[in-house]
């Protein structure tokens, strides 16, 4: 039954999302939907169920099994719960001054967003990007990271995909909190666990051009909190076995993507 105009949330109307537009969206079977109006872009992200549990156990085991705490799972509730997270983690972050999506209007299923910025990786990922222009996305990702941590702060999902950028101030904002690492670890972990993941799912742009991937990875630890740098280099340095292991060649170039992030946090 198509929704009148009465039911369109209040907060919308300034929006400037018409009531077909809205229902469309909330019809759609797509968990994250675009909304785009003469107003501006808004990002509409429904509730999706919990992730599987033997997939939550299973990489607890690993990381039990290898001592490998940075790599302990967030519980991911799904459902309400984690717009409820999501909700309560994005203000924590907007108080503090990180550039994260302001909240236009939200239900207990759902929650509409304004546009923060464009995607790092998609740029990252094209051919023809400089690799000038991906040095200076990644050393902004690493500065805006670092003041993020300095306000006692920490990521969700740290990987690149995660971070975008706004292209008029190239301020770096930060996406997606539907779990919160700190309900399994320390904040000193959880801060290394986001460097972790931002070096890990970047290091493919910067295979030939190793130097100043490690110099901005050095240049991020410096001053950075002892016990952060600390849990770090436990986990970089069991990780080592896997830039270690014989015929590297056959595991391609994935491989050695995953190798020059590893590498580059050797030796804290």
């Amino acid at each position: 039954m198509e929704m009148n105009f009465a039911q369109l949330p209040n907060e919308l109307l300034t929006t400037g999302i018409n009531v077909r537009q809205w229902q469309a969206a909330m019809d759609s079977p797509q968990r994250i939907e675009k909304l785009t109006t003469k107003q501006g872009i808004y990002w509409l992200k429904k509730a999706a169920p919990a992730r599987g549990i033997f997939r939550y156990h299973a990489l607890n085991f690993f990381a039990w099994a290898l001592r490998l705490p940075l790599l302990k799972a967030a519980p991911h509730p799904g459902g309400e719960t984690a717009i409820a997270v999501e909700l309560k983690r994005l203000q924590s972050l907007y108080e503090a001054g990180a550039l994260v999506p302001r909240v236009v209007a939200h239900r207990s299923d759902w929650m509409l967003v304004e546009h923060v910025g464009e995607s790092i990786v998609k740029t990252m990922k094209q051919a023809d990007t400089p690799q000038a222009t991906r040095q200076q996305l990644f050393a902004l990702c690493l500065k805006a990271l670092k003041q993020l941590h300095r306000q006692d702060l920490c990521l969700s999902q740290g990987f690149v995909r995660n971070l975008l950028i706004d292209p008029v101030s190239r301020r770096i904002a930060f996406v997606d909190f539907e779990d919160n690492p700190l309900a399994v670890m320390s904040l000193p972990e959880a801060q290394a666990r986001d460097l972790l993941l931002l070096a890990t799912s970047t290091a493919r742009f910067f295979v030939d051009d190793v130097a100043f991937f490690e110099q901005q990875i050095k240049t991020f630890l410096t001053g950075h909190d002892p016990q952060m740098v600390a849990a770090l280099k436990i986990t970089t340095d069991r990780l080592q076995w896997l830039t270690r292991i014989p015929f590297q060649g056959f595991f391609g170039h994935d491989y050695q993507k995953l190798k020059v992030g590893i590498l580059a946090l050797k030796g804290l």
